[in-house]
């Protein structure tokens, strides 16, 4: 196993995840705590579905963003980028009705 990157100024970084970008702030300790330690029994299955919910807590945090992604596979067999997934939106926003802010208030 091998999984590294190298960024345009040439530094290199290995380690059992990797994120960039914003991911890198956010997916990134979840990705850690679930992944580091348990290399050698962690199941493709088990994988993906760390990976789903990392992708689910990313659109939370910009849900500017497009909710479909996908997960690529690459092994000694060769590379398998199957459909896109999408991220459910699973939330309740009713409970921003009662909220209110500073300024004028019209209620």
């Amino acid at each position: 196993r091998f999984l590294s990157y190298v960024d345009l100024l040439g530094t290199t970084y290995s380690a059992s995840t990797l994120a960039t970008g914003h991911r890198l702030y956010i997916a990134q300790p979840l990705l850690c705590k679930a992944v580091e330690g348990n290399e050698d029994t962690l199941t493709e299955d088990k994988a993906v579905k760390i990976l789903e919910q990392s992708m689910k807590v990313l659109f939370f945090c910009d849900t500017r963003s497009l909710n479909k992604y996908q997960i690529a596979k690459i092994s000694a067999d060769g590379v398998a980028i199957p459909e896109s997934h999408s991220v459910e939106p699973g939330t309740n926003w009713s409970f921003t009705e009662g909220i209110r802010h500073y300024g004028a208030q019209t209620q």
